[in-house]
């Protein structure tokens, strides 16, 4: 079960688009600015708290989780990334690099193999990061647990591949979109809603906890989240306590999920389901997973399609972004 929720996180979906600034509304695309020479070696304390130096401008890049590597490509450098783990599928053009399969560790001998001068990645634990060490490999992890951490990890990236200006650049829009969903809910009402992230089981699925980019959003977006007072990022409850809680609002981000995605119809089906506001009121909603599960450049688009299936009154105009509900 754990293999298959973290598939749902760094694969399909806590997960990086690019993002061409120029209107505050207009949807993140990928930048092709060529990246700006910055002075090295540049030194940064990663999600591990391991001070990492990058002793010069990285011309082979290896990343090892979607969202990397879609920030990567929107600062201009889907040349120099020279491999990506099997789950990065955004932009089209690195599917023919996404040659790693990190499952359930990544594969040392051939990362070594690629010669690469910096490796960038998400989840994977100490012991990689130290044979990484051990072979004088930089290796930067970055692991972001809100919006607010999503923006520092860009303009971290930013700052290890000399393309500082435009993650900068990058992170005012995230900012000024950020900015513009918190005016529009500010006084709703928050709605009670749960965020399904995966259901291999209907009678137990995984969640939104209280800790983590998914309940972040949820709260920024003008949601209550049903499950913030449990402290994990995802956790596994039960039907009887998703009944006795009764949310407003049911968003499913497995509707794409390897294995037994949910569907709307399938929730509603579901023993004793019948009877939740959310199921009676038809407010049983998909949204588009990669956007809400890959703490990146495309976070912004979750939020903003979050925000308005919570308060869809306060968001009258057609979507900029057509999201899996259209």
């Amino acid at each position: 079960m754990r293999g298959i929720l973290w598939t749902a996180i760094l694969g399909a979906a806590l997960a990086l688009a690019g993002c061409r600034t120029g209107s505050p509304n207009a949807s993140p695309t990928l930048s092709e600015a060529p990246a700006s020479v910055s002075g090295f070696p540049v030194t940064v304390t990663d999600a591990s708290r391991r001070k990492v130096q990058i002793p010069r401008l990285p011309e082979r890049i290896v990343s090892l989780a979607p969202a990397h590597t879609e920030t990567l490509y929107a600062l201009g450098l889907g040349e120099k990334v020279v491999a990506a783990d099997t789950y990065s599928d955004y932009p089209e053009t690195v599917k023919a690099k996404a040659t790693l399969n990190c499952w359930p560790r990544p594969p040392t001998e051939q990362i070594v193999a690629l010669k690469p001068d910096l490796v960038v990645l998400f989840t994977q634990g100490d012991d990689f990061l130290r044979e990484m060490d051990a072979v004088g490999i930089p290796t930067v992890k970055l692991f972001a647990t809100s919006y607010a951490e999503t923006l520092q990890d860009i303009r971290t990236l930013g700052r290890i591949t000399g393309t500082t200006a435009t993650a900068e650049e990058m992170v005012r829009t995230m900012e000024t979109r950020l900015a513009a969903v918190e005016k529009r809910v500010a006084g709703a009402p928050p709605r009670t809603v749960m965020l399904e992230l995966d259901a291999v089981d209907p009678a137990r699925p995984f969640v939104a906890g209280g800790k983590g980019v998914y309940g972040d959003l949820l709260e920024r977006a003008g949601g209550k989240n049903l499950f913030a007072d449990l402290p994990q990022p995802a956790v596994q409850v039960s039907a009887e306590q998703v009944l006795d809680r009764n949310p407003e609002v049911i968003l499913l981000g497995d509707t794409k999920a390897p294995v037994q995605p949910q569907q709307p119809e399938a929730v509603r089906s579901r023993p004793g389901w019948a009877q939740i506001r959310a199921v009676r009121n038809g407010e049983v909603y998909r949204v588009y997973s990669e956007r809400i599960t890959r703490p990146g450049l495309r976070l912004v688009e979750g939020l903003e399609e979050i925000a308005r299936l919570l308060h869809p009154d306060r968001f009258p105009e057609p979507a900029a972004v057509a999201g899996s509900n259209e």
